[in-house]
């Protein structure tokens, strides 16, 4: 048995990516090439915690503020050490000794790219990241509307600050530019679902709050906006269905044939706890809405088989468009190529 015992565990084999270790792509990080640096750091930001041995070589390429002209790509070494920065937050724990470094740098005058992904690591990092705080508040007025963005998504999840949510759905608002289209995706990658952290968070209205703003923010005359507003109400709705669809309900009643479309595009996005609201908007007044509501359900396949005599109806539609959706779909419930 001690014999047994005393057998060394096989080493594992060392993480490779296209044919290089994480040391030889850290190894790269040194190459006399803006492009060679750019990619060996996408790389590393791919690989995750599996690349923390590369932790040390990209805090010192996101400390490198500037290289010769005669390096090939100089041009674009803001995005070089932009990449450097996402790449750290991507590799999580292991990385949380870049925390005062991303601090110095999320404040890059000359490099957006450079602010935009401290900001975004900062954030990964977690409660580790916590003494940039202060920082990420005042970078909520940021000119750059990425950066605004990523330091309010920071805020949250490093310690669900009070101010994070209502910065995401100001920026919804309407005449908020690009702000508006990156904060609803933003919006959809977040945890919103009760913490018992001891923490300080922000009041338990703040999520209501939000989802009222993307049901809203359907109706946007910009329909990137719109659509990704719907898909980020959905992925709210997979981890708090209820919070979700108290606030899509009220969209699939409304006026608006538009956002009644894209309330049932929002239920398509959540999975199958969306299947019930689904079968009732298959008899929505809304031709739009019941041909999105038979496209999600379809969407969903077996999970869905609740739906088929829902769908069985909808083949007669009075809308040519809906008819065809609901047959599809049926054929998919069904679990038919």
């Amino acid at each position: 048995m001690w014999l047994v015992l005393a057998i060394p565990a096989p080493a594992q084999a060392p993480v490779v990516w296209e044919g290089k270790t994480v040391r030889q792509w850290a190894a790269q990080l040194d190459a006399a090439d803006a492009g060679a640096n750019y990619y060996a750091a996408y790389v590393l930001g791919q690989l995750g915690p599996k690349a923390a041995d590369a932790v040390e070589p990209l805090k010192k390429m996101l400390a490198k503020r500037s290289v010769a002209k005669s390096v090939p790509g100089y041009e674009d070494w803001e995005y070089v050490r932009g990449t450097a920065a996402w790449a750290l937050g991507r590799i999580g724990p292991a990385a949380e000794t870049a925390v005062p470094l991303l601090m110095e740098t999320m404040h890059s005058k000359g490099h957006v790219s450079v602010r935009r992904n401290s900001n975004e690591a900062l954030g990964n990092l977690g409660r580790a990241a916590k003494p940039a705080v202060p920082d990420l508040l005042a970078a909520l007025a940021d000119e750059d509307a990425i950066t605004r963005v990523n330091a309010a998504v920071a805020l949250w999840k490093i310690q669900r600050h009070p101010k994070a949510l209502p910065a995401l759905a100001e920026m919804l608002q309407p005449g908020k530019g690009p702000a508006a289209y990156h904060a609803a995706v933003a919006l959809g990658t977040l945890d919103l679902s009760p913490s018992d952290t001891t923490e300080p968070a922000g009041s338990s209205h703040e999520p209501q709050a939000v989802s009222q703003a993307l049901v809203k923010a359907l109706g946007a005359a910009d329909q990137d906006v719109a659509r990704a507003a719907a898909r980020s109400l959905g992925q709210i709705g997979r981890g708090t269905p209820r919070l979700a669809l108290a606030a899509i309900q009220p969209a699939l009643e409304g006026p608006r044939d538009e956002v009644r479309r894209m309330a049932a595009e929002a239920l398509g996005w959540m999975g199958p706890a969306a299947v019930e609201p689904l079968r009732a908007v298959l008899k929505n007044d809304s031709p739009a809405a019941r041909r999105a509501a038979a496209r999600a359900l379809g969407r969903l396949g077996p999970a869905a088989r609740t739906a088929e005599a829902d769908l069985v109806e909808a083949v007669n539609d009075p809308a040519a468009a809906v008819r065809t959706a609901a047959a599809k779909a049926l054929r998919l419930v069904r679990g038919a190529p």
